[in-house]
């Protein structure tokens, strides 16, 4: 598995565009959440512009609006988050590593990805399991009574996507690393 140098990209050392096929599979994926992450900010955003319209003009919002937001910005967020990890597009704070050998760096890089694929894959776990508990327990919203077990099914779907994708850079990163001994 390696990604292809992006000409753009050859001041940090990281490439951006995988072009092993588990990484282009995994690029798709990614963009495909992400899009879909995209159309849900646009139905919420609509919905609030509703609620706010409505609520100007008629004294009367939306019920449940609110809700329906929370839900959509926790399923947006979470399908963002694998595009974001291959892209790297995370924040990182270098102000201690900047000095660093490339190949340090790539080692941080590595373990820092591995961490967070730990994390991810936890989160899966639990959403997974949090999911199950709603649905046993017929958990439902306040105001429209919405299952609250919908919107955890693509949370957790998103973090295990995330958790390969993290996986795939920290091999990547260790990759890099190895290559430079």
């Amino acid at each position: 598995m390696t990604i292809e140098p992006d000409r753009s990209d050859m001041t940090s050392g990281h490439p951006k565009r995988p072009i092993d096929p588990v990484g282009r599979m995994l690029e798709r994926v990614a963009v495909v959440l992400a899009g879909l992450g995209g159309i849900v900010l646009l139905v919420i955003v609509s919905i609030s512009f509703v609620s706010i319209i409505g609520r100007f003009l008629f004294s009367n919002p939306l019920l449940g609006d609110f809700e329906l937001v929370e839900m959509g910005c926790a399923v947006a967020i979470a399908s963002f988050l694998p595009l974001c990890q291959l892209r790297r597009g995370n924040v990182i704070v270098d102000f201690a590593t900047a000095g660093l050998p490339p190949r340090v760096n790539a080692l941080l890089d590595g373990l820092s990805a591995f961490l967070y694929a730990l994390v991810a894959s936890f989160f899966t776990w639990r959403m997974y399991y949090g999911a199950q508990d709603m649905f046993r327990y017929s958990e439902e919203t306040m105001l429209l009574r919405t299952p609250v077990w919908i919107p955890f099914l693509p949370v957790a779907f998103s973090f295990f996507i995330l958790s390969i994708c993290c996986f795939y850079t920290a091999y990547n990163s260790f990759q890099r690393t190895m290559r430079r001994i």
